[in-house]
């Protein structure tokens, strides 16, 4: 099915503003292939998304924004994944090792972003607390958790705000 100009342009936009591309594309109508062929096709054609998106960052805000802005958007996007492995139909020694791998990413990042951004190694140990809780809760009580879930983000969001101004 062929989709509107508009729909790619949307599509566009969103991710240009920070949402993520699976984001952009549900919120959209389009399935994820979708909207990363026409990133990759526009990419090719000279328009490179993330170059508009970093660009869009740095425009809109001060570096301490955008500081503020990729630790959150690596939270996010830690939880989506976390969530998406979860649902996922794969063998549970491979859901293990992305977890896993997932986990060292996360670790390796809030360690090295610390190291050159001292104001956000208090947040750094506030996401790794709410990954514990998770973490706690997903283990001995998962009817809570699914009561969380929903607000996970949020707060992770509220906590960037709160130590990025420390």
């Amino acid at each position: 099915m062929a989709h509107p100009q508009e729909t790619r342009d949307r599509v566009r936009q969103l991710y240009i503003e920070g949402m993520p591309l699976n984001g952009a594309a549900v919120t959209c109508g389009v399935s994820y292939d979708t909207a990363r062929d026409w990133k990759a096709k526009s990419k090719e054609k000279g328009d490179d998304w993330d170059t508009a998106r970093a660009a869009f960052r740095i425009s809109e805000q001060g570096m301490d924004e955008l500081n503020q802005q990729l630790v959150e958007d690596f939270a996010r996007q830690v939880i989506t994944t976390t969530r998406e492995l979860e649902e996922a139909k794969i063998p549970a020694a491979n859901k293990a090792q992305l977890l896993a791998q997932l986990a060292d990413a996360y670790a390796k990042f809030s360690k090295a972003f610390a190291r050159v951004n001292p104001q956000y190694s208090g947040l750094a140990v506030a996401l790794d607390t709410l990954k514990v809780v998770v973490e706690h809760l997903k283990k001995h009580d998962p009817a809570v958790l699914r009561t969380l879930h929903p607000h996970i983000e949020d707060i992770g969001s509220t906590l960037g705000k709160r130590y990025a101004s420390n």
